[in-house]
């Protein structure tokens, strides 16, 4: 499989099917940003897309010295925070969160574990936009603070400051659920 960088650099020079390669390798990990984030499959779906049809335009712009999954995440990030602002119902969100989890072995583990998901979900849709999103590019994509920072356009100290924020808002909340 070729590089990324062989792969945008083709595309650049007009070859299509290059950039169906990206998209292809990048699919499912630009969906599940988008889902974290929006907490709705339809809207993760959009959000899918217009951050593909964004890369594609921008591709001019592209850094071949910083990795193109980083950049191609940053750039969904930022359009699913666009796409968030927007968003007025988030308890619609959520139902269909918990209908997208994965099913584990048993009966009981399977209960367990959706109220586990639905749980978490619940309470990250409580943080705010900004908030959420670095968590989500930070702990589920793996990103460094440097490129979560880049995403959002802040500063690498508002980051850290946001998971430590976010952290202790969602141990505080579950804290209370269980009192």
């Amino acid at each position: 499989m070729p590089e990324d960088a062989t792969l945008v650099a083709q595309c650049l020079r007009g070859d299509t099917r290059a950039f169906d390669a990206l998209v292809e390798r990048y699919r499912d990990r630009v969906f599940s940003l988008a889902f974290r984030i929006l907490g709705e499959a339809s809207a993760a779906e959009d959000a899918m897309q217009e951050s593909f049809l964004r890369a594609y335009t921008r591709l001019p712009l592209y850094d071949p010295a910083q990795p193109f999954s980083t950049w191609l995440l940053c750039l969904t990030a930022r359009v699913c925070l666009n796409a968030r602002r927007d968003r007025a119902t988030e308890l619609r969100y959520l139902e269909q969160a918990a209908k997208a989890m994965p099913p584990v072995a048993t009966l009981e583990e399977r209960l367990y574990e959706r109220e586990q998901r639905r749980t978490l979900q619940r309470l990250l849709m409580r943080l705010p936009a900004p908030q959420r999103a670095a968590m989500l590019m930070y702990y589920y994509e793996e990103l460094p603070i440097a490129e979560v920072a880049r995403a959002l356009e802040v500063p690498e100290g508002t980051i850290k400051t946001w998971l430590y924020r976010g952290r202790e808002s969602l141990r505080r909340w579950l804290e209370e659920e269980l009192a």
